[in-house]
Order: structure tokens, then sequence, then C-alpha cells
């Protein structure tokens, strides 16, 4: 007799006596085997060149790795999300607390010298310095070619980079052969707006 030690459904299953299988020995054996009742599955043949399958076999991984979910959730959850700013060091890039550089991703901004370039860093210095800022990415562009972070920066909701466009500080970046930035359609009716009200770049 066979006794279960614990069953989960219910506190009445203890103990309770499992009732033995009615096939014993050649029986089970000769039920197993039975065609008619078990039909298997074949099994395919392997390729006759192993090393043509290996490679084969090699690609789809590191495709599969390089450009799934998984590549892509291990990447995104090693950026910094979050940093207070300590220093601005120009018209669009930010340093933060732990010294790195953020660049203000789809904005382009007066460089120093250019006209309202003082003004722009004026702005940002008001609205952003001791701040702390909540950082969102593009897709697979989370970094410029200089090696600063490119981010979308928060402060309590309000986005820093639409803000510098509706002042007319800025103009919208769109980047040829990239997809779409996710904040497009914000950054774009910002700029529009500050094109009507003709502000900052746009009042001639």
């Amino acid at each position: 007799m066979i006794k279960t030690s614990c069953l989960p459904n219910s506190k009445t299953n203890l103990n309770r006596t499992l009732k033995p299988n009615r096939l014993f020995g050649s029986q089970l054996v000769k039920s197993i085997m039975t065609k008619s009742k078990f039909n298997l599955p074949k099994i395919p043949n392997a390729p006759k060149n192993p090393l043509v399958y290996l490679l084969v076999l090699l690609i789809t991984l590191l495709t599969g790795f390089f450009s799934g979910n998984f590549y892509s959730d291990q990447k995104q959850s090693q950026l910094l999300t979050s940093g207070t700013v300590t220093r601005i060091i120009d018209a669009d890039t930010l340093e933060l607390n732990n010294g790195q550089s953020v660049r203000l991703y789809a904005v382009s901004c007066p460089e120093k010298g250019e006209k309202l370039s003082k003004e722009t860093v004026d702005y940002l210095t008001q609205t952003t310095l001791n701040q702390k800022v909540t950082l969102d990415y593009q897709p697979n562009y989370e970094k410029d070619k200089w090696g600063r972070i490119a981010a979308y920066v928060f402060i309590d909701g309000q986005h820093v980079n639409e803000q510098l466009i509706r002042q007319g500080f800025c103009t919208v970046t769109i980047y040829s052969k990239r997809a779409k930035l996710i904040y497009q359609d914000e950054l774009i009716q910002a700029q529009n707006l500050a094109k009507q009200e003709k502000l900052g770049q746009w009042n001639n």
C-alpha cells in the first residue's frame, strides 16, 4: 500500500490510500509498447553535416541574444535613471552629481557665442541647477559619439527638453534613418507653438 504524505487540495487528502494500477509486469510493458495506444513522434534525422547544423544553431542563438529582449533588458537595467544637476556645461548639456554629463536628446540649442546662447544657459540654470532629475532614453541611442549620456530630462514631471523648445531657445532635431522619437509629437507641438508666438529664435 502507498500512502501520500501531503496533498495541496485539502486536509482530507492527507494519508489517503492510493489505489494501485491494475496493470502490472508484462501487461504494463505490453500496453506501453502497443502502437495503437501510443503514437510516438518520429525523431527527425540529424543533418548529414554536423558542422552546418552547429553553425546555423550558433547564428540563431547570437541573433536572438543581441537583437532580442534579453539583450535589451540587460542594457536598459544598466542605465542611469536619476541624479542631481550640479553644473550647467552649456545650453544643452548638464553635469550630474556622479560626474556624468547628460546631453539633452533631440534638441539643437545655440552654441557658445551664438544668439540666445547666454539666455538659454541662464534658463537652464534657473530651472535645473541643484534639482533632482529623472532620465528617459531613446532606445538604442543612450549615448552620443562623445560618450555623454543622451537623454530626455524631467523635473517633477516637466520635460526640460520640451520646455527649451517651447520657449524658443532650441529646436527639435529629427535624426534621419532612425526610429521615431518617443516624444516627437510633443516636441514638434512645442516648436509649433513657439513659432506661432514668435518666441526666442522665432522672433524675427
